[in-house]
């Protein structure tokens, strides 16, 4: 895949050929032509300069749990920010959290400063980075983009901050997804609650995951977006969906929104399992299911992410 691409500079520090499944949640995915963890945003920028005059395209893998990568993998530099944007600062009841920071660490690092808002945030393994652009959130209607006071992203060659006001946020969507603009990091506004509160509440809600969800095999968390009105998981079940196998892929029957592999799973599984499940529930409701899962790859998108665009 990248005979014909330059080989980078040393001090960015980039590797070639670096696997992705062994950065994303669901362990499956081909290579990256290039990857790298800058040291800071000094050497982010140099990596992006590269990029840009090269004609090569930058991605950030944050967490690696929203994400569906092509088994050929990407022709792209692909950067991970947990050391460049790893830092978390508490300023009052305000924080402000680098794009790597995974929520679950920043829910806890919340309740240590006596602060809430954060709960819903304790079973989402992603990063603060992946949940600006998707408004992550839970089933509840709790949603990232509620606590945003400004998020600073990286703009044409420099580092830029938008206030909330500038960033329009809808459910599983905002228009930094797809954007030019990459994350760095965002300033939430927090509420004072006692710690015991907030421990609680999390000790309730990560109970509540691991009953209702495949946690202990790999997976990229909910599949499909839930309709307007409707739950995804519940049209996926009355398709009868649960336990649908492709290759060594399959939706869970623990909870029919989310699709599963036996650790041999390939893109190409997780995708053909998707597409079939969108044709029934199609077929048995009217509803056509979009996904909630980015995909990366090369070529023409599969079919499942074949879409008209939303209304």
């Amino acid at each position: 895949m990248t005979s014909t691409l330059p080989d980078p500079p040393a001090d960015l520090g980039l590797e070639r050929e670096v696997a992705l499944s062994r950065h994303t949640y669901m362990r499956i995915g081909g290579p990256a032509a290039y990857f790298g963890v800058p040291e800071d945003l000094a050497q982010f920028e140099r990596i992006a300069t590269w990029a840009r005059e090269r004609g090569l395209r930058l991605r950030v893998l944050g967490g690696g749990s929203n994400v569906c990568i092509s088994d050929e993998g990407v022709r792209d530099v692909v950067v991970s920010l947990r050391r460049a944007c790893g830092q978390i600062a508490f300023d009052g009841v305000q924080v402000t959290a680098g794009a790597a920071v995974m929520l679950p660490a920043l829910a806890r690092a919340a309740a240590e400063h006596d602060l809430g808002g954060l709960e819903f945030a304790i079973g989402i393994p992603g990063s603060v980075g992946g949940a600006l652009q998707t408004n992550a959130g839970i089933g509840d209607g709790r949603c990232i983009g509620d606590l945003v006071r400004s998020v600073e992203v990286w703009r044409d060659g420099g580092r830029a901050t938008l206030p909330a006001e500038a960033i329009t946020f809808e459910y599983r969507n905002t228009s930094l997804d797809h954007s030019d603009d990459l994350v760095l990091g965002a300033t939430l506004e927090l509420l004072a609650r006692p710690r015991a509160e907030v421990d609680a509440e999390m000790r309730r809600l990560l109970e509540a995951r691991q009953r209702t969800q495949p946690t202990a095999e790999p997976n990229a968390g909910s599949i499909f977006r839930n309709p307007p009105g409707d739950s995804a998981g519940r049209l996926v079940d009355a398709a009868g969906c649960k336990g649908l196998e492709v290759g060594h892929a399959k939706v869970s029957a623990l909870h029919a929104n989310f699709i599963v592999h036996d650790g041999q799973g390939t893109a190409t599984d997780i995708a053909a399992v998707m597409a079939e499940v969108q044709r029934r529930v199609l077929d048995a409701s009217g509803v056509r299911l979009r996904p909630e899962v980015e995909w990366w790859g090369d070529g023409p998108l599969p079919l499942a992410w074949q879409l008209p665009s939303e209304p």
